[in-house]
């Protein structure tokens, strides 16, 4: 029997028949065990993850009918469109599967409703008036999702029921024919001054194309920059609206910083190609379109593939999972402008125990942190190392060491420089099989799939030397599944 994931009820054959002839097209599929309860060992409890099977690349984020709405890559075999909402990015709801290729691997029952032999990355755009009509048949508003179909080249998908069903764009493809998978990965956004949609794809480097209506396509411009799945958006240099700059990533999370004027995308001078996380799993990250979050939100708030093809930790009967989602940044360090990434605020509605410590002499054998237990929680402190006697600190969560070199000055490896006052400060987000660790204001970002020991929660602090700990907090973190 075929299950549709609509107001969390079963629906037989002709239901599927109903639907399908209400809608022309094809509902979400649900391709998941009924005994999923995402309890299992390495399951993160505020991480988005699948409910079962493959996910990879983030390939449309937006927010749309009073909800926010995540596309991503779902299927090792053959790559389709997972898809999944929520209602306020923190608490998820696995859809099943959304865009459904030629070649999915899936029952005959889930209808093969968008283009291409498999669903590669893209991004996603709500509109509404004649570009909805044109692609819809409706004036109504719409999401719009921009993939590579391989073997037919870039296409489009379209749900004008929020997200309820999805269908296929009969002129696919739109641009970019191709026989194989290349060139790929459509970052679509609204380019204000032009009045135009700019699309930035994986071709050659990056490709620039401009429309209309995302329908009809010119190419504008190139930059020998990024390997797959770029992204491009607007920050405030050091926060000051006034300054707007542009930035260009690649699925790495390298950038350039400049100027874009809707045709050319030129680098800053002095601006070196830099990487926002240097971790072992961040890939392929996507933001929420400017200016589309609800009431007046301006930021800028991203998500990314937790993994980099590193084989992942054995988690069943899932494969990887999402970031937490940041808040991007934009500010001077060391003569260049950097990226910053923070966990969005809203993370404080998950927590439901808080400690804090405040001005302390930390010294050999003295741990704040003896009688904290948690798999799951966020952790903020600051230290003063302009007395320090230390040559290291570490945390200590269960079977996983997160130490900064003083002397060396690095975190987890990497390097890491006191502030202009001689603090570092360190955020972690600890979770069952996730750690994202920021310093410095988010200038340090360190993403890591770890397979913490399911049967520890024990969290220490050592140091091999006496520390001022000018301030630390600590929140344990409920779970968003249940």
């Amino acid at each position: 029997m075929l299950r549709l994931n609509m107001s969390g009820k079963k629906f037989n054959l002709l239901a599927i028949l109903l639907v399908f002839i209400y809608f022309g097209g094809s509902a979400q599929y649900d391709p998941h065990p009924d005994t999923i309860y995402y309890r299992e060992p390495y399951r993160g409890q505020f991480h988005f993850s699948p409910k079962s099977g493959w996910m990879n690349d983030i390939n449309g984020l937006v927010y749309q009918g009073g909800m926010y709405h995540m596309i991503y890559q779902w299927g090792k075999a053959i790559r389709h469109g997972g898809y999944a909402t929520s209602p306020d990015l923190l608490h998820w709801t696995d859809r099943g599967v959304a865009l459904i290729p030629q070649k999915s691997f899936l029952p005959p029952e889930a209808v093969r409703n968008v283009s291409g032999d498999q669903v590669f990355s893209g991004s996603a755009v709500v509109v509404r008036g004649e570009t909805s009509r044109r692609i819809t048949g409706s004036v109504g508003e719409a999401i719009i999702a921009i993939y590579t179909g391989t073997a037919v080249g870039t296409c489009l998908a379209w749900s004008n029921d929020t997200g309820r069903s999805w269908h296929n764009y009969p002129g696919n493809p739109v641009a970019n024919p191709t026989p194989d998978a290349y060139p790929r990965d459509p970052c679509v956004i609204w380019h204000a001054p032009t009045h135009k949609w700019v699309m930035a794809l994986y071709e050659n480097g990056t490709t620039f194309y401009g429309s209309a209506d995302l329908i009809r396509w010119d190419s504008l411009s190139n930059v020998a920059f990024g390997y797959e799945c770029p992204d491009i958006y607007e920050l405030p240099a050091d926060g000051n609206p006034k300054q707007m700059k542009w930035v260009l990533q690649d699925a790495n999370g390298s950038y350039l910083v400049g100027m874009f004027d809707g045709i050319h995308f030129v680098k800053d001078p002095g601006q070196d190609t830099l990487v926002m996380d240097v971790g072992p799993d961040f890939y392929a990250a996507q933001t929420f379109p400017a200016g589309n979050l609800p009431n007046h939100d301006l930021r800028i708030i991203q998500i990314a593939w937790m993994d980099h093809w590193n084989g992942g930790i054995g988690e069943s009967p899932w494969e990887r999972n999402a970031t937490f989602p940041v808040r991007l940044g934009l500010v001077t360090h060391n003569g260049q402008m950097h990226i910053t990434r923070t966990p969005i605020r809203e993370i404080e509605k998950l927590y439901i125990s808080t400690l804090s410590w405040q001005d302390m002499e930390l010294v050999p054998g003295i741990n704040p942190l003896s009688q904290v237990h948690s798999k799951t929680f966020d952790l903020s402190a600051d230290f003063d190392l302009n007395a320090c006697q230390a040559d290291s600190f570490r945390f200590q969560v269960a079977n996983k060491a997160i130490t900064y070199d003083i002397r060396h000055q690095t975190l987890l490896g990497k390097p890491l420089q006191p502030d202009r006052r001689g603090h570092i400060k360190i955020r972690m987000l600890v979770d069952q099989g996730q750690l994202e660790v920021f310093a410095n204001g988010g200038i340090y970002s360190y993403s890591e799939e770890f397979a913490f020991s399911p049967d520890r929660d024990d969290i220490g602090f050592f140091t091999n030397g006496s520390l001022r700990l000018t301030f630390m907090s600590f929140h344990e973190i409920g779970s968003i599944w249940y």
